[in-house]
């Protein structure tokens, strides 16, 4: 990992954990590190910061919860 990248990476968990307090800061880690992972070989390293970024995010996001009502009988 560049050093441009190793920065990029630090801020984007810096902003997951600001957004995310609740979840464990080494599990961000983990996650961020783990999205980067994914994107490494990308030709365009423009977009790999948001990239990660997005990936981390989504999963952070709790599932989403079954809001339709239940049919009374």
């Amino acid at each position: 990992m560049s050093p441009e990248d190793e920065e990029a990476m630090r801020l984007v968990a810096a902003r997951l954990k600001s957004a995310h307090p609740e979840a464990d800061p080494a599990t961000v880690d983990a996650l961020v590190v783990g999205a980067y992972d994914e994107l490494r070989d990308a030709k365009v390293r423009t977009f790999v910061p948001i990239l990660t970024e997005r990936r981390a995010r989504a999963l952070l996001a709790p599932p989403p919860s079954d809001t339709r009502p239940v049919p009374e009988s």
